[in-house]
C-alpha cells in the first residue's frame, strides 16, 4: 500500500496541508501559499504512533483524519482540539473501518457524510458514514465489481453528492458507485496507476496518476474519458513529480478560474493550477512565494 508524506483537503477557500516534518501537523493554507495559523499538531494515540494518510474538512470546518496508526478516522476543530471521532474498526466486514487509508466529507440532502476506505485486500474496505442528523444510520458498504473478490488495496477516495470513488493502484482501477451501487470501473488515459481522484460538481473529476515519467494529473468527463492533461510528468514548474495528494476548489466558476492544488515532490512541493491546465505557480512548505496571485 502507498503510504503519503502529505495530504490535502480544499473547502471555501482554505488550503488544509497535513505534513510530516519531525511530526504531523495541519496547517491551513490560503491559495497563495501563505500559513493562515500555526495549525496543530496530530498526537499519537496508546493503540500506536499517529500515521495520517488522508485528511478532509466538512461544512462545518471539522477536520477529519485517517490515521492508520491509531488504526480510526479521528476528528478535530479548526483549532486543534479532538473531537469524538469514529470508533476503530475490527475485521473485514461491514460497518467496520479498520485500518482507515482515506477520508472525504460531502453534505447531501439528508445531512453530512464521510467515505472512508480501508487499507489492505478486503470486501468491505469502502463505507459511507453519516455524520449529520441522521448520523444514528448505518453505515453503507460499498461493493466491489467483483464482489466474490473484494478490493486489492485501496488508496483515495472521493465523493459529491450521489457519486462516489474509489483508486486502487494494484489493478490500475477507478472504481465508480451511484448512490451506493456499483456503477462502473475505468482506467486512467495514461495507463499510470491511479493515486488520487476529485470529483467536481459537474460529474467530472481530476485524477492524478503515478508512473514511470514522474506521473500525471487528468481532468475527466463523467465516464472516465480524457478531457485535458493538466500536468505532466517532470522536473519543472508545471509538471509534477510523483504526485502525493490533490485538491480541488469548490463552486461553479469556469474552469480558467478554478483552483486545483497538487501536492508532489515527496510532499515538499504545492502547486496551484486552474482546471485548463495553466499554473499559477508553486510554493513548499517553508518557502511560500508571490508567484501564485490571479494572473502571473
Amino acid at each position: 500500500m502507498l503510504r503519503f508524506r502529505t495530504s490535502l483537503a480544499l473547502r471555501h477557500g482554505t488550503l488544509w496541508v497535513a505534513r510530516w516534518d519531525l511530526s504531523w501537523r495541519v496547517v491551513p493554507h490560503d491559495l497563495d501559499g501563505r500559513e493562515l495559523s500555526a495549525g496543530f499538531a496530530i498526537s499519537s494515540e496508546p493503540a500506536g504512533r499517529a500515521l495520517v494518510t488522508s485528511i478532509a474538512v466538512d461544512e462545518d470546518r471539522r477536520v477529519w483524519v485517517a490515521d492508520s496508526g491509531a488504526g480510526r478516522v479521528r476528528a478535530f476543530t479548526a483549532f486543534g482540539r479532538e473531537l469524538e471521532g469514529l470508533p476503530r474498526g475490527a475485521g473485514d466486514r461491514a460497518g467496520s473501518l479498520e485500518d482507515p487509508v482515506s477520508v472525504d466529507a460531502d453534505g447531501v440532502e439528508d445531512g453530512a457524510v464521510l467515505l472512508v476506505a480501508s487499507a489492505g485486500a478486503r470486501k468491505h474496505a469502502l463505507h459511507v458514514v453519516p455524520i449529520g442528523p441522521r448520523a444514528s444510520t448505518a453505515r453503507v458498504s460499498l461493493r466491489a465489481r467483483d464482489t466474490a473478490e473484494g478490493f486489492a488495496g485501496l488508496t483515495r477516495a472521493a465523493l459529491r453528492g450521489r457519486f462516489q470513488f474509489a483508486c486502487e493502484p494494484s489493478t490500475g482501477l477507478v472504481h465508480a458507485w451511484r448512490e451506493g451501487q456499483f456503477f462502473f470501473a475505468f482506467r486512467a488515459p495514461d495507463g499510470g496507476a491511479p493515486i488520487g481522484v476529485r470529483a467536481l460538481g459537474d460529474g467530472r473529476l481530476v485524477l492524478a496518476t503515478d508512473g514511470e515519467n514522474g506521473g500525471a494529473v487528468h481532468l475527466l468527463d463523467a465516464a472516465g474519458r480524457l478531457v485535458r492533461t493538466l500536468a505532466r510528468g517532470g522536473d519543472g514548474e508545471g509538471a509534477v513529480q510523483d504526485p502525493e495528494d490533490l485538491a480541488v476548489e469548490d463552486g461553479d466558476a469556469s474552469d480558467a478560474r478554478r483552483r486545483l492544488v497538487v501536492a508532489d515532490a515527496g510532499g515538499s512541493r504545492f502547486q496551484v493550477f486552474n482546471l485548463e491546465g495553466d499554473c499559477y505557480g508553486a510554493f513548499g512548505a517553508q518557502d511560500p512565494t508571490s508567484a501564485l496571485e490571479e494572473g502571473t
